[in-house]
């Protein structure tokens, strides 16, 4: 390597004198020897000084240390180096270990291995000639190296999504996607294609490219650009960051206590579009005692009871979220009063507590409890009105309105997926039980069927099958149907046992009890099926007479309702059993003198 060094005259005070003609001299000619013209040429490694000597006398000499090293030197631009057609581009060649100098150009011999992909100067100036690779070489000071180039395909369009409008809008502090594609005039996407986004007012919105995410900041208009490797191509969008309206997913839902549940929240502009997730809230509980909320929404069950749980945008906007802290397991109970029913929530890690649901004050019956998906609602068959009617209620007891006014008795109630409708069945039809739907509000009212007797409806997670049972083949079996009770068809067939009681679990399979001659004596067994194989499973023994039965969402704890004077078939003793289903021994819960406990339920 070569580099050219030349001296500077300076009077005694450090003020620039009159230039000087000097003798040059390498006192090291093994490490770098020098021209009369001041040009240095490293020789081998080492440390050598250069002299220079003023012409004329005088002795004025002046020294500069020259250190020769071997060093590796790399393109700066790294390999690969990725063009548009047409782009021109330089590149530098650098000694790292040396402070990243650059090396003389003029010492280093640049070629290319194919001209119609890419073409370099000396100087190392590259220019994308056509689409392909191609690989570009230096070499210079006993080395080369090589940086591979790829020159992309003629970009003709974007694609973009969302795609073009009048205005996106944005919620304050929320979010938004963007996304573009470099396409040829064929329509082939062009990956490497280098887009570039700029945002016109940062302070408005900001945009991530490698997310593709656009962030409001503050409320008002910007617009954001993206623009392709051609002249001319761009796609603009214009953006509205607004103060939008927080709408939660589920607005109304019910916990246990010490259990804990994410509050999930939307942005929406004025007309309830969804705008996106909803970022940035500021969380409140008006009753904490009952449920508190943490920074991020998620609500914590302390006590039975209900808690507003308010959301805060940052514009201002608010959103409020009915939480009801309820028990695992509901039961009817006839502690109040013989042979009248009302509901009591118990938890399974403490069975000896039953606390009543509904206020000290209302002394009506109710029973047959089913629980609304999102936990937050009860429904219930109650003869309050002198005649057994479905009745709904929030979790903790309030806010009690009837959904079915007929002469026939109507029980059984089980809510479909939306929360809003409930499968029943009901003898309004000469006196048979048939299977009904109707919405929460009393209105839609629909029978599904229509032949022998059916009963006991049950209402898959999806929302699209319901189990019954059916005596069409003169023998209790379950049935399935469509929601709209179309497609009846027979689930269980066996003369020799009969099945009731159908109840759907979290994962879609079907649990029900069976009822058989063993010897004897008549048993009872809880039996879990799968809808898809038929393939079942015992979850309880033969021990206990049980009536009925509840089972958990997850399928691991059972409520059985059992005839405790098995004997007394005429007047039975009903009691509720906890048995988990990976164990063989149920635990009664505790009653007071000859109090009865049926209809369990589960909380989801």
């Amino acid at each position: 390597e070569n580099t050219r060094v030349s001296p500077r005259a300076l009077r005694e005070d450090g003020s620039p004198a009159a230039p000087v003609i000097v003798t040059w001299t390498s006192l090291r000619p093994d490490v770098a020897s020098v021209d009369q013209s001041g040009n240095v040429v490293a020789l081998s490694p080492g440390q050598g000084t250069i002299q220079a000597t003023a012409a004329g006398g005088g002795g004025h000499t002046a020294t500069a240390p020259v250190v020769v090293q071997q060093a590796e030197f790399t393109v700066r631009e790294g390999s690969p180096l990725m063009l548009s057609p047409g782009e021109i581009d330089t590149l530098h060649v650098i000694v790292a270990t040396q402070n990243n100098r650059t090396v003389n150009p003029l010492v280093l011999q640049w070629a290319s291995s194919d001209q119609s992909v890419a073409r370099v100067s000396l100087a190392g100036v590259v220019t994308a000639a056509g689409p392909g690779k191609a690989i570009l070489t230096v070499a210079g000071l006993l080395q080369n190296k090589s940086i591979d180039v790829s020159v992309h395909q003629v970009v003709t369009k974007l694609s973009v999504r969302p795609k073009i409008s009048d205005e996106v809008q944005v919620p304050l502090t929320g979010t938004a996607k963007f996304e573009a594609q470099a396409l040829t005039s064929e329509n082939a996407p062009v990956p490497e294609a280098p887009l570039r986004w700029t945002v016109t007012d940062p302070g408005i919105a900001s945009f991530d490219p490698q997310t593709g995410t656009l962030t409001g900041r503050a409320v008002g208009k910007t617009q954001l650009t993206v623009r392709g490797p051609s002249a001319g191509l761009s796609v603009a969008w214009n953006i509205s960051v607004i103060a939008g309206f927080p709408r939660f997913a589920q607005p109304r839902v019910g916990v246990g206590i010490n259990q804990r549940r994410a509050l999930r929240a939307n942005y929406a502009d004025e007309q309830g579009n969804v705008l996106g997730p909803a970022t940035n809230l500021t969380w409140s509980s008006d009753n904490p005692q009952v449920a508190s909320v943490g920074e991020d929404g998620t609500v914590a069950g302390a006590a039975y009871g209900h808690a507003k749980i308010t959301a805060t945008a940052p514009g201002g906007k608010t959103v409020i979220a009915d939480v009801y802290v309820v028990g695992e397991i509901v039961v009817a109970s006839s502690r109040a009063a013989p042979n009248k029913f009302q509901l009591y929530s118990v938890e399974r890690s403490n069975l000896a507590q039953l606390t009543k649901l509904t206020p000290a004050a209302d002394t009506t019956s109710a029973s047959d409890p089913a629980f609304s998906p999102d936990g937050s609602r009860i429904a219930f068959v109650s003869q309050r009105d002198g005649n057994a009617e479905i009745y709904v209620m929030n979790a903790d007891g309030t806010g009690t309105t009837r959904v079915t006014n007929d002469p026939q008795a109507d029980g059984r109630p089980s809510f479909l997926p939306d929360g809003q409708s409930l499968a029943f069945h009901s003898s309004r039809t000469a006196g048979k039980l048939q299977i009904w739907a109707v919405n929460v509000d009393g209105t839609g009212l629909t029978q599904l069927t229509r032949d022998s007797v059916n009963s006991s409806p049950a209402v898959s997670p999806d929302g699209q099958t319901i189990a019954y049972v059916s005596t069409r083949n003169k023998d209790g079996d379950i049935w399935l149907m469509n929601r709209d009770g179309t497609n009846q068809r027979q689930f269980t067939r066996s003369p020799q046992q009969r099945e009731s009681e159908p109840r759907f679990l979290r994962d879609g399979s079907l649990a029900y009890l069976v009822e058989r001659r063993e010897g004897n004596r008549t048993v009872q067994q809880v039996i879990r099926a799968d809808l898809a194989t038929g393939a079942t499973t015992a979850i309880t023994g033969t021990d206990l007479a049980i009536a009925s039965f509840a089972v958990s969402p997850s399928g691991d704890l059972l409520a059985l309702v059992v005839n405790a004077e098995p004997q007394n078939r005429r007047n039975p003793a009903y009691r509720v059993y906890i048995q988990p289903v990976s164990s063989a021994t149920p635990v009664p819960l505790p009653t007071v003198g000859l109090e009865q406990m049926i209809t369990p339920a589960f909380r989801p």
